[in-house]
């Protein structure tokens, strides 16, 4: 996996490398055309090539006459034309290559930071995404990676392009006329310092607008979530004032950082016409001198072709410059997230079985804490193990430390004392991938994926026929509703299973679990919006399977009650921990618990 951008970057050096030399090429071929324009032009003043003064024109001038078209000016004029043209066209050919090369390499790496992103947010533990945020990690993925894509791009066509067609009109200025060379010198370092400007300006408030995009889209995100909740508690108009500040907030840094970019075209047009009022000044004696004015005019019109290049490339890198901070930006942001050591780590080691009867999980003194800096203990001091085979209840009041439980026993958290042991190995060695293909687990808040029943079954069990499927719908009591779709497992599903209600997606959530035929079972308060009848025969059909390891996780006493051992929670701490008639013997929790829900039923 990537670990940072620069690695992708070294994986395509070839191509990086690449394309900018074949523009160089092509940027030849841009540098030479105004010289044959010129040369064209001194042949017509002077028959024989020797005779012209300038060098490079002389030079020129003799090539175009080798191919024996003749010695007047219109031979002389097609001759070079027709150079111009094969030129040309080779350019565009060559562009045309490093064009492809650049856009390719761009995309190629663009998909592979996004890939990176993607597997490195699905390696990192609960806690760290929660730390990061989601919207922030949707805006890395979408905005910020095609930010450094199309940076990347530019950065390929021009990091050679234009350094080079700059410096080489500035030399062939200073050959033609020193004092024009001065002047263009004047402008390029005039137009540079304004990048320099923008530059230092930019950076800054690119970083603040991304921020603010993390904000809104955590804000889309929880608005998207919770739409029903604001609408039945009538604060649409509070909503919208909030979403509005936050909008308010990124168009004005928008408009601030969009004002300095602003400076530049104004700024460049500016310079570049001061000194082509410069360059009149300077050649006014020359322009009317009849002995030099085709040697000047040939000079003042090639001059004119490399100021318009000059002119041409320091636009598109003072465009480019803003596309490329913001590209800067957006490299230092996704750096951040994949330099992540994620807290939990996979050792691979190999996987073990048991026998029934034997401890399959274990908590050995363990204590679990979400503040990093582990000042006070959610979880305190569990002490407890796990057979293989049994069905283990977990029952507490809300907050009390129930699902953390299951997430560390899923290694989605990793203790900060004492020792989880699965199978006899301390759980932080023990292969994580062989781990949770052994747990099948039903979370507390159903999660369907866009697609069909089938493709949700299938993420549990890739190899699962449609036998199984029915299978595993049957046991988890969703068979009835199903078999009335036409389409049956087929049918589709909407984003978050919007289409089905809450114990549809429970029991299909169950089903999902079931068809992945795994050693431990956990259902975390998985059945809360099942009537106690469907809960009744889901549990039935649960103890039946007596290979595998039941944990159910409820606030129902009824649903744990013939549990094999109930651990009972308050606070974070084991307060009971035995079968149902022992618990309300000696847990007052427990019995309290128990005879509040009892006498409510």
């Amino acid at each position: 996996m990537i670990n940072k951008v620069s690695d992708s970057y070294r994986k395509h050096i070839l191509s990086i490398t690449l394309s900018p030399f074949i523009k160089i090429v092509e940027s030849v071929f841009d540098l030479l055309i105004p010289l044959f324009m010129k040369a064209v032009i001194d042949l017509g003043q002077f028959e024989d090539p020797s005779l012209i003064p300038n060098t490079i024109s002389r030079g020129l001038a003799t090539f175009i006459r080798s191919f024996g078209f003749g010695t007047k000016p219109l031979a002389d004029a097609l001759t070079g034309g027709i150079i111009i043209l094969i030129m040309g066209i080779v350019g565009f050919a060559i562009t045309m290559i490093a064009q492809y090369i650049a856009a390719r390499t761009s995309v190629i790496i663009g998909t592979e930071i996004r890939g990176a992103l993607y597997e490195k947010t699905l390696s990192l533990s609960k806690k760290e995404r929660e730390k990061i945020g989601n919207g922030r990690i949707l805006t890395l993925i979408n905005s910020d990676s095609y930010q450094l894509q199309h940076g990347m791009l530019l950065f390929i066509r021009l990091f050679a392009r234009v350094p080079f067609i700059l410096i080489g009109a500035l030399v062939i200025s200073y050959i033609l006329d020193w004092r024009i060379g001065i002047a263009f010198t004047g402008v390029a370092i005039c137009i540079l310092l304004v990048n320099v400007f923008v530059l230092r300006k930019s950076s800054k408030g690119y970083i603040e607008i991304q921020k603010d995009l993390d904000t809104i889209s955590n804000n889309t995100s929880d608005i998207t979530e919770g739409a029903r909740v604001i609408r039945a508690s009538n604060n649409e108009q509070s909503e919208n004032k909030k979403f509005s500040e936050k909008t308010q907030s990124y168009q004005n840094k928008a408009v601030e950082v969009n004002k300095v970019n602003a400076l530049i075209n104004p700024l460049t047009f500016a310079i570049t016409s001061i000194v082509l009022i410069v360059i009149i000044y300077l050649l006014k004696d020359s322009l009317f001198n009849s002995a030099e004015r085709v040697m000047v005019a040939s000079t003042v019109i090639a001059e004119m072709s490399y100021l318009a290049q000059i002119f041409f490339v320091t636009v598109q890198l003072t465009q480019s410059v803003i596309e490329i901070v913001k590209a800067s930006v957006a490299r230092r942001r996704i750096d951040e997230l994949l330099s992540i050591t994620p807290s939990v780590a996979n050792k691979n080691s190999p996987v073990i079985n048991i026998i029934n009867n034997e401890p399959v999980i274990r908590f050995e003194h363990v204590s679990f804490s979400f503040d990093d800096k582990k000042e006070k203990c959610f979880l305190e001091d569990l002490d407890f193990q796990i057979r293989k085979g049994e069905t283990f209840g977990i029952i507490g009041g809300t907050g009390s430390g129930k699902s953390t439980i299951i997430n560390l026993i899923e290694r989605f958290f990793d203790v900060d004392k004492g020792t989880i042991f699965y199978k006899g190995t301390p759980i932080r060695d023990y292969d994580l991938n062989a781990l949770r293909n052994d747990i099948g687990l039903v979370n507390q808040k159903s999660s369907l994926f866009k697609g069909t029943i089938k493709s949700n079954y299938l993420m549990a069990n890739p190899n699962a026929t449609d036998e199984e499927i029915l299978k595993a719908l049957k046991e988890a009591e969703a068979y009835e509703f199903v078999n009335k779709y036409e389409d049956k497992i087929n049918h589709a599903v909407n984003e978050g299973g919007s289409n089905f209600s809450g114990g549809q997606k429970q029991r299909l959530c169950i089903g999902r679990a079931l068809v992945k035929h795994p050693e431990i079972l956990i259902l975390d308060d998985s059945t809360s919006a099942l009537d106690l009848l469907t809960d009744k025969k889901i549990r039935e059909t649960v103890s039946s399977f007596k290979d595998m390891t039941k944990i159910i996780v409820s606030q129902r006493v009824a649903t744990i009650q013939n549990a094999d051992f109930i651990l009972v929670l308050e606070g974070g701490k084991v307060v009971g921990l035995g079968k149902h008639e022992f618990l309300l013997k000696n847990c007052p929790i427990y019995k309290e618990t128990y005879d509040s829900q009892i006498r409510k039923e």
